[in-house]
Protein backbone atom coordinates (compact mmCIF):
# COMPACT_ATOMS: atom_id res chain seq x y z
CA UNK A 1 0.00 0.00 0.00
CA UNK A 2 1.16 3.47 -0.78
CA UNK A 3 2.20 5.58 1.72
CA UNK A 4 -0.12 8.54 2.39
CA UNK A 5 1.34 9.37 5.81
CA UNK A 6 1.76 13.13 5.21
CA UNK A 7 -1.32 13.94 4.40
CA UNK A 8 -4.40 14.38 6.46
CA UNK A 9 -8.07 14.22 4.92
CA UNK A 10 -10.67 16.80 6.49
CA UNK A 11 -14.57 16.82 6.05
CA UNK A 12 -16.58 19.40 7.41
CA UNK A 13 -20.53 19.73 7.44
CA UNK A 14 -20.60 23.18 7.82
CA UNK A 15 -24.29 23.16 9.22
CA UNK A 16 -24.89 24.56 12.32
CA UNK A 17 -25.71 21.34 13.59
CA UNK A 18 -22.58 19.90 11.76
CA UNK A 19 -19.10 18.59 12.42
CA UNK A 20 -15.38 18.45 11.39
CA UNK A 21 -13.58 15.17 10.21
CA UNK A 22 -9.63 14.49 10.16
CA UNK A 23 -8.51 11.01 8.97
CA UNK A 24 -4.71 10.15 8.88
CA UNK A 25 -2.69 7.37 7.88
CA UNK A 26 -1.72 5.57 10.89
CA UNK A 27 0.78 2.25 9.97
CA UNK A 28 -1.21 0.70 7.70
CA UNK A 29 -5.00 1.99 8.23
CA UNK A 30 -6.37 5.12 9.16
CA UNK A 31 -7.29 6.68 11.99
CA UNK A 32 -10.18 9.29 12.06
CA UNK A 33 -10.83 12.10 14.72
CA UNK A 34 -14.39 13.60 14.18
CA UNK A 35 -16.06 16.30 16.41
CA UNK A 36 -19.67 18.62 16.55
CA UNK A 37 -18.80 21.81 14.99
CA UNK A 38 -17.97 24.48 18.07
CA UNK A 39 -20.31 26.98 19.01
CA UNK A 40 -17.75 30.17 18.41
CA UNK A 41 -15.54 31.15 15.80
CA UNK A 42 -12.20 31.13 18.11
CA UNK A 43 -13.44 27.43 19.08
CA UNK A 44 -13.68 26.50 14.83
CA UNK A 45 -10.05 27.76 14.00
CA UNK A 46 -8.26 26.03 17.01
CA UNK A 47 -10.29 22.68 15.88
CA UNK A 48 -9.08 23.48 12.59
CA UNK A 49 -5.41 23.92 13.55
CA UNK A 50 -5.70 20.76 15.00
CA UNK A 51 -5.93 18.75 11.63
CA UNK A 52 -3.01 21.35 10.03
CA UNK A 53 -0.95 20.30 12.98
CA UNK A 54 -1.78 16.74 12.25
CA UNK A 55 -0.39 17.26 9.12
CA UNK A 56 3.09 19.21 9.83
CA UNK A 57 2.09 21.45 6.96
CA UNK A 58 -0.95 23.46 5.03
CA UNK A 59 0.22 21.57 1.71
CA UNK A 60 -0.53 18.14 3.66
CA UNK A 61 -4.30 18.72 4.38
CA UNK A 62 -7.06 17.73 1.44
CA UNK A 63 -10.08 19.47 2.62
CA UNK A 64 -13.20 19.36 1.18
CA UNK A 65 -16.16 21.31 2.81
CA UNK A 66 -19.70 20.61 1.58
CA UNK A 67 -21.01 23.20 -0.92
CA UNK A 68 -24.21 24.16 0.99
CA UNK A 69 -27.05 26.58 0.11
CA UNK A 70 -30.32 27.66 1.43
CA UNK A 71 -33.90 26.26 0.53
CA UNK A 72 -36.34 28.55 0.33
CA UNK A 73 -38.36 27.27 3.03
CA UNK A 74 -35.07 27.80 5.27
CA UNK A 75 -35.88 31.18 6.23
CA UNK A 76 -33.78 33.76 6.30
CA UNK A 77 -32.32 33.77 9.84
CA UNK A 78 -31.77 29.87 9.29
CA UNK A 79 -30.48 30.53 5.33
CA UNK A 80 -27.78 33.23 6.95
CA UNK A 81 -26.83 30.95 10.07
CA UNK A 82 -25.93 28.02 7.46
CA UNK A 83 -24.19 30.07 4.51
CA UNK A 84 -22.52 32.09 8.14
CA UNK A 85 -20.36 28.75 9.26
CA UNK A 86 -20.06 27.52 5.57
CA UNK A 87 -18.35 30.99 5.07
CA UNK A 88 -16.64 30.92 8.30
CA UNK A 89 -14.81 27.42 7.86
CA UNK A 90 -13.58 28.73 4.07
CA UNK A 91 -12.58 31.91 6.25
CA UNK A 92 -10.49 29.93 8.98
CA UNK A 93 -8.83 27.33 5.87
CA UNK A 94 -7.77 31.01 4.23
CA UNK A 95 -5.79 31.84 7.02
CA UNK A 96 -4.29 28.67 7.44
CA UNK A 97 -3.03 28.62 4.24
CA UNK A 98 -5.02 25.26 3.30
CA UNK A 99 -6.75 24.95 -0.62
CA UNK A 100 -10.64 24.52 -0.06
CA UNK A 101 -12.38 21.97 -2.06
CA UNK A 102 -16.21 22.56 -2.20
CA UNK A 103 -18.06 19.55 -2.59
CA UNK A 104 -21.57 18.86 -3.77
CA UNK A 105 -23.83 16.61 -1.49
CA UNK A 106 -24.71 15.12 -4.63
CA UNK A 107 -21.28 14.10 -5.27
CA UNK A 108 -20.23 12.71 -2.04
CA UNK A 109 -23.53 10.63 -1.56
CA UNK A 110 -23.42 9.88 -4.94
CA UNK A 111 -19.97 7.99 -4.50
CA UNK A 112 -21.82 5.58 -1.73
CA UNK A 113 -24.62 4.14 -3.55
CA UNK A 114 -26.98 5.52 -1.14
CA UNK A 115 -30.61 4.81 -1.40
CA UNK A 116 -33.22 7.20 -2.36
CA UNK A 117 -34.15 8.51 0.99
CA UNK A 118 -34.86 11.58 2.67
CA UNK A 119 -34.85 13.64 6.12
CA UNK A 120 -34.35 11.63 8.87
CA UNK A 121 -33.85 8.27 6.91
CA UNK A 122 -31.51 9.96 4.73
CA UNK A 123 -29.41 10.83 7.81
CA UNK A 124 -29.74 7.15 9.56
CA UNK A 125 -28.57 5.79 6.23
CA UNK A 126 -25.52 7.71 6.56
CA UNK A 127 -24.82 7.16 9.98
CA UNK A 128 -25.00 3.61 9.77
CA UNK A 129 -22.70 3.86 6.30
CA UNK A 130 -20.03 5.85 8.48
CA UNK A 131 -20.65 3.19 11.40
CA UNK A 132 -19.42 0.31 9.33
CA UNK A 133 -16.78 2.50 7.55
CA UNK A 134 -15.39 3.28 10.88
CA UNK A 135 -16.95 0.89 13.81
CA UNK A 136 -14.33 1.62 16.49
CA UNK A 137 -15.21 4.90 16.60
CA UNK A 138 -18.43 6.55 18.82
CA UNK A 139 -20.31 8.69 15.54
CA UNK A 140 -22.86 10.26 15.65
CA UNK A 141 -26.14 12.39 13.56
CA UNK A 142 -23.34 15.71 14.29
CA UNK A 143 -20.26 14.03 13.02
CA UNK A 144 -21.51 11.38 10.00
CA UNK A 145 -21.65 13.41 7.26
CA UNK A 146 -18.13 15.62 8.13
CA UNK A 147 -16.34 11.63 8.28
CA UNK A 148 -17.80 10.72 4.92
CA UNK A 149 -16.87 13.28 3.67
CA UNK A 150 -13.62 13.20 4.82
CA UNK A 151 -13.55 9.54 3.78
CA UNK A 152 -14.61 10.97 0.28
CA UNK A 153 -11.43 13.50 0.12
CA UNK A 154 -9.04 10.55 0.81
CA UNK A 155 -10.53 8.11 -1.57
CA UNK A 156 -10.83 11.15 -4.20
CA UNK A 157 -6.93 11.86 -3.20
CA UNK A 158 -5.48 7.95 -3.19
CA UNK A 159 -7.49 7.59 -6.60
CA UNK A 160 -5.73 10.24 -8.54
CA UNK A 161 -2.50 9.28 -7.34
CA UNK A 162 -3.03 5.87 -7.91
CA UNK A 163 -4.58 6.75 -11.76
CA UNK A 164 -1.65 9.39 -12.21
CA UNK A 165 -4.51 12.08 -12.10
CA UNK A 166 -4.71 15.67 -11.12
CA UNK A 167 -7.24 16.54 -7.88
CA UNK A 168 -10.21 18.30 -9.11
CA UNK A 169 -9.69 21.70 -9.20
CA UNK A 170 -9.84 23.45 -5.64
CA UNK A 171 -11.68 26.69 -4.78
CA UNK A 172 -8.73 28.54 -6.09
CA UNK A 173 -10.62 27.77 -9.40
CA UNK A 174 -14.22 28.90 -7.63
CA UNK A 175 -15.34 24.72 -8.33
CA UNK A 176 -17.62 22.85 -6.82
CA UNK A 177 -16.96 19.47 -7.48
CA UNK A 178 -20.15 18.07 -8.36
Amino acid sequence: MQSYKDKVFIGIDPGMNGGIAFIKQEMDSFSIQSMRCPKTVHEMAELFEVGVKLADNPDNVVLFVEHVWSFPGDGRVGAFRFGYNYGLWKGIAGANKVDVYNISPRKWQGSLDAPNLQGRDRKKWLKEYAETLYPNIKITFNVSDAILIANYAKDCYISSIEDGEEMPESELGMGVIQ
